[in-house]
């Protein structure tokens, strides 16, 4: 029984199924509408037409399909749809782009002309002050989108013509896409100083209701006979009714002849014959938007033909500038052989002097070793002596016969240490004494002045020298030539001893301190001499003054010189607390080198 009931109900779906093969199949045509009030309105505002279409075009069904501007563009390209009711500057960027072409145009209760229809209603608060569009600079606007029409690009031919620039006039200009309605809301709400929409939208929301004719207003509005809107700009032709290029032509030709035939409705909606969009085409051409967007690609002929007049005068400029270029070259080129010359016999003269300098230096050197050369000589005769007498003495004992070790060991080593004394100042003098450049070398300074000291006790067995150096964590040491800063040195034990000789004292403690303070070493000469006025002061360091009968007045030049050439610094300063002067010397301390010693 229940393969019976099922056969018998498969028997009735086949029978169904062959019968709705048979009916004929109603082709769908769908209508493309830019829905600038949003997609609810799109059915209640233009199903009129589709009623009619079907009324006079028996066996098609006619569809409206609602889309913003990007979304309309798309479904043309894709062929989703066979019409298109547009804005008037959408039709004419598809008629450019896409072979789009209009076969009606719109006619309005809202004017008595379709060719003047559509314009932008440049929206403000009643109380605002804003009257005119200069008026809109600095100010917060709103509007629909860069390619709306109406909602934009209107408007920013009248602005551009008042020499206002939306893209940087603006404190803030901002789109808000469909729905229009939006806009005037933010601009009653107070959040946008004024919108741009298109003309007629602001009167249909105070006739729907939705806002109060007192809240708002629109701004430089123009009066146009036969107009019945505000508007703030010229106006354009209505929407067109646009057939595309993949729509049959007979199909295209009855959808024109019952649009045409089909009588006002009751809102006064109608459709006339396709207006001339060529005010529209201008428009665009003026902004360079839409299809004439390649006017902002600037290309050599386009340049060329808009600014040859500047581009004549720069190429006038980079002519007079390469003549300028030439000339400069070739006087640049003739001074640099002179100042080549120049610099070839400044080397010259700077080593000429350097080699004065050298010459000098060493005088200087050998005039302070020849004062000290009798006094050395003196010092030299006593390891000499002892060693003399050593020696006498072990031959006796040896003669004699006694050869006992431990006597002949002591006097074998004193020998010894006499020699290495004779030999150690021999060594200092001949270093002082040799001629040779200036190098530079890092080195402990407190090891070179206590060098200097011992020479100087050598050759001068009567001064009586006080060295000390301040306690450091490591030894300082200085970039310089250990001989030139010595012969600094002990030119000024020299002068020291002289002065306090001149002054009686010659037994007087002569101070040699040696310390480190802000990353320099400071040696000072104290001495208790009689010291100098204000003007030998003055001329302390100058070449040839001396206050001595038989000096040549070259030792503190020639010292300060040496000093700075590594640097430092030379100075002198009276004894505040007892007779006599303080001389002292400053080199900057070598750190990179402590740093490589204390590097593991």
């Amino acid at each position: 029984m229940r393969r019976l009931v099922a056969l018998a109900l498969a028997a009735l779906c086949l029978h169904g199924a062959q019968a709705a093969d048979a009916l004929p199949e109603v082709p769908e045509v769908r209508i493309g509408v830019l829905a600038y009030k949003g997609g609810d309105a799109v059915q209640q505002d233009w199903s009129y037409v589709t009623r009619h279409l079907q009324a006079s075009i028996p066996g098609i069904r006619f569809t409206l399909a609602d889309y913003d501007q990007a979304g309309l563009t798309r479904a043309v390209q894709s062929q989703a749809i066979a019409f298109a009711i547009t804005s008037s500057g959408h039709y004419v960027a598809l008629e450019h782009s896409d072979g789009a072409s209009r076969i009606a145009t719109l006619e309005s209760p809202w004017t008595d002309s379709p060719r003047q229809a559509i314009g932008s209603a440049i929206v403000v608060r009643s109380a605002s002050p804003l009257h005119d569009l200069a008026d809109l600079a600095g100010k917060n606007v709103m509007a629909v989108a860069p390619d709306a029409f109406g909602g934009y690009q209107i408007a920013a031919r009248e602005l551009q013509e008042a020499g206002i620039d939306p893209a940087h006039d603006f404190a803030s200009l901002r789109y808000s896409g469909f729905p229009s309605q939006q806009i005037v809301e933010a601009v009653r709400a107070g959040s946008m100083d004024a919108g741009i929409v298109r003309t007629c939208l602001l009167e249909q929301m105070v006739a729907r209701g939705e806002v109060r004719a007192e809240e708002l207003r629109v701004i430089t509005t123009r009066p146009i006979p036969g107009f019945r809107c505000a508007s703030s700009s010229r106006l354009y032709p209505d929407w067109p009714f646009v057939v595309l290029r993949q729509t049959p032509p007979p199909l295209a030709k009855k959808v024109a002849q019952a649009l045409l035939a089909m009588p006002r409705t009751g809102e006064g909606y109608s459709w006339t014959v396709p207006s001339d969009y060529q005010i529209v085409d201008e428009l665009f051409r003026e902004l360079r938007i839409g299809p004439y967007a390649y006017l902002n690609k600037l290309t050599f002929e386009t340049a060329l033909r808009r600014y040859w007049g500047w581009m004549l005068l720069v190429l006038a400029l980079l002519v007079a500038w390469a003549v300028h270029t030439v000339r400069v070259e070739y006087l640049v080129s003739r001074r640099t052989e002179q100042l080549r010359a120049a610099q070839h016999q400044q080397r010259a003269l700077e080593e000429q002097a350097r080699q004065r300098q050298a010459t000098l230096d060493h005088t200087a050197r050998l005039a302070i070793l020849g004062e000290m050369a009798s006094a050395i000589a003196h010092e030299l005769n006593q390891p000499l002596a002892a060693i003399g007498n050593f020696a006498r003495g072990m031959a006796r004992r040896i003669t004699a016969g006694r050869l006992d070790a431990a006597p002949l060991l002591d006097g074998a080593q004193e020998i010894a240490t006499q020699s290495e004394r004779a030999g150690a100042i021999i060594r200092h003098i001949r270093a002082m004494a040799q001629k040779r450049p200036a190098h530079s070398t890092a080195f402990a300074l407190a090891d070179a002045v206590e060098q200097a000291v011992s020479l100087f006790r050598a050759a001068h067995p009567q001064a009586n020298i006080s060295w000390r150096h301040e306690a450091v964590s490591a030894a300082p040491r200085v970039l310089a030539d250990p001989q030139q800063v010595q012969q600094v040195l002990l030119n000024l034990l020299k002068n020291a001893l002289d002065a306090q000789v001149e002054n009686d004292h010659p037994q007087h403690p002569i101070g040699v301190l040696l310390h480190r303070e802000n990353g320099a070493c400071t040696v000072a000469v104290r001495d208790a001499g009689c010291g100098l006025d204000a003007a030998q002061m003055a001329r302390l360091f100058e070449p040839f003054f001396t206050t001595k009968a038989e000096g040549l007045g070259l030792g503190m030049s020639l010292s300060k010189s040496i000093i700075e050439s590594f640097g430092g610094s030379l100075s002198a300063h009276a004894n505040a607390d007892a007779p006599g002067l303080t001389v002292w010397f400053r080199l900057p301390e070598d750190t990179h080198m402590e740093v490589d010693k204390e590097t593991p």
